[in-house]
């Protein structure tokens, strides 16, 4: 079955067989006059409408390491009664270790929201705000510390 993607583009073709100009068809089809352009150059030139291949390296990130990586992140955040979540540099140091390959903080981020997890960052406090409730929020959440934390949503 043909995807939505190489739809458009033979419909781009046969627009363009049948001398319509890339305006034209842009115009009909409701996309941008260089991606009608594009494909009719593309298909002159080498008789195809398939995507080539991506440079790049695979990720190393497979879906059973996924698993694993939440599993153990899933259990540092229980098994810490005194803290609400983990840091992103934790998380890092898991990842590591079941990958062998160290994370930047942001792609650690990255895949901590693609788990499914989600950032409470602190926030500084407004002096109108009441002194008692902040200090219940600050017990509760554990938010002296100045470091991201993550939750399962």
């Amino acid at each position: 079955m043909k995807s939505a993607k190489q739809k458009e583009r033979e419909l781009i073709i046969q627009l363009n067989k049948k001398k319509k100009t890339c305006r034209d068809i842009a115009f009909d089809l409701d996309i941008s006059k260089s991606k009608a352009s594009f494909w009719i150059n593309r298909f002159k030139k080498e008789g195809s409408l398939e995507d080539k291949p991506r440079s790049g390296c695979p990720t190393i990130l497979t879906k059973r390491k996924l698993d694993d990586i939440y599993q153990e992140v899933e259990s540092q955040i229980k098994a810490n009664k005194n803290k609400s979540g983990t840091s992103t540099k934790e998380v890092g140091d898991v990842i590591e270790k079941k990958t062998g390959k160290r994370y930047s903080s942001r792609h650690v981020q990255r895949i901590l929201h693609k788990l499914g997890f989600s950032l409470i960052t602190p926030r500084v406090g407004h002096i109108r705000k009441n002194k008692e409730a902040q200090e219940k929020f600050r017990q509760e959440f554990k938010k002296n510390s100045k470091r991201n934390i993550w939750v399962i949503q």
